[in-house]
């Protein structure tokens, strides 16, 4: 998982969001979009928020903003396949 935030922290554009939301999934993290906050969270937030600001800046990059966007997002980046 370490691996995943480094690489964020190295460069933020589109491609390595995408890169980093396969990442995060090979590491059986559960990405999810959170109608309340209209941004893409991952389950572990519950309990561990040093993830939020990531995902808040992946959601921002990617143009996330509704239920729609994710689903397009999941199959752009191909989520679905872990």
């Amino acid at each position: 998982m370490k691996e995943c935030i480094e690489e964020w922290e190295k460069e933020k554009n589109e491609e390595i969001a995408g890169e980093v939301l396969r990442c995060f999934k090979e590491w059986a993290e559960d990405i999810y979009f959170d109608d309340d906050e209209q941004r893409l969270k991952l389950a572990r937030e519950v309990w561990d928020h040093s993830v939020s600001e990531i995902m808040k800046e992946i959601s921002e990059v990617l143009g996330i903003k509704n239920r729609d966007d994710f689903i397009k997002l999941k199959e752009k980046y191909n989520l679905t396949m872990y």
